[in-house]
């Protein structure tokens, strides 16, 4: 009877790579303050593929005393711009070692399913549900994600303000003034930072702020579809609307169409977040596509240095957003 291959370790690594079994095991637990030149540190990863290693995650957990488990907490997993930010915190995660555990629901409620669990939190809440309560001395280290409280801890979000200027200039130089806004709620941090770049462009341009053409609305395509039926009822109505999510958005063409509006002859709409469904709707909704992967990730990192202790301070990240043309958007008739 055949004997049971022997499993790849450390050393067997360090040895093609020619190294000390330290440096590799630093190389793949991402020590950023580990110094080795670019050539070292490809010649371990060689090794690494070459020889098919795996980590020894139990032992690994027994070394460092961590579960080698991240979470992150986010409100609805059927919504394609935390399932994006979720993606890019996963691929970290796996790169760093962790694996990333995903729930979604109320932020204590889910804190109490990850006690125990994990070695630190994201918290991809972007609504005003306090924080205070979690921030306890036995809490794990955490960080907060498309969204920034003054007073509670470091976080990591994309600049929303200058997209929605973006998406704002966009209406404008097609020849629109009468532009409303379905804003989100307005207690919501990334509500707020889009409600001020629409406002802010429509004021460095001269146009008027039409305060009734502002309506806030959540999240999802029913409230998207009541407020943009408020604004498409009143006279004169607006000739484009700036909607703060593309769900909410895909309501507001709904509500269009239900009321023989035109998109984009009498209307222009623009949504926030490139989600799959914007490309096949009729027409194509033209979005804005945020850097969401790459805050994930980027969470996920400074969410490590946390771990290890390190002092971490909020980013905004400047990877831009980029404004996806579609159909939804032309001149004014």
């Amino acid at each position: 009877m055949s004997s049971r291959p022997r499993s790849v370790r450390i050393r067997d690594v360090a040895a093609v790579a020619k190294v000390d079994p330290s440096i590799v095991s630093r190389i793949l637990s991402g020590d950023e303050q580990l110094s080795v030149r670019a050539e070292t540190r490809q010649r371990v990863l060689d090794a690494v593929e070459r020889l098919q290693y795996r980590p020894n995650r139990a032992a690994r957990m027994l070394r460092t005393s961590r579960t080698m488990a991240l979470g992150i907490i986010v409100p609805d997993l059927t919504n394609a711009t935390y399932a994006e930010i979720s993606r890019g915190a996963d691929a970290e995660s796996a790169e760093r070692g962790y694996i990333l555990l995903v729930v979604a629901g109320s932020l204590f409620d889910r804190l109490q399913l990850l006690d125990g669990r994990v070695d630190g939190l994201l918290y991809a809440i972007a609504t005003s549900e306090p924080l205070e309560r979690v921030r306890v001395p036995e809490a794990p280290p955490s960080l907060l994600v498309n969204r920034h409280e003054p007073g509670m801890g470091p976080s990591v979000t994309v600049d929303d303000e200058s997209a929605a200027a973006l998406a704002t200039a966009h209406l404008a130089d097609l020849g629109h003034t009468r532009i409303g806004h379905i804003s989100g709620p307005p207690h919501v941090d990334t509500s707020r930072r889009r409600a001020s770049g629409f406002a802010g462009e429509l004021t460095r341009r001269g146009i008027v702020i039409a305060a009734d053409l502002i309506v806030p609305s959540t999240f999802d395509e029913r409230a998207g579809h009541a407020a943009a039926t408020e604004l498409l009822t009143r006279r004169p109505r607006p000739t484009a609307i700036l909607v703060a999510n593309t769900r909410a958005a895909i309501g507001a063409v709904a509500a269009a169409s239900s009321l023989d509006i035109s998109i984009p002859e009498d209307l222009s709409i623009v949504g926030f977040d490139d989600i799959p469904v914007a490309e096949f709707l009729v027409p194509p909704l033209t979005t804005l596509r945020r850097p969401l992967a790459p805050m994930g990730a980027r969470a996920v990192q400074l969410l490590l240095e946390l771990i290890e202790g390190r002092s971490v301070s909020s980013e905004m990240l400047e990877a831009t957003s980029e404004l996806v043309l579609r159909g939804s958007t032309a001149p004014p008739r």
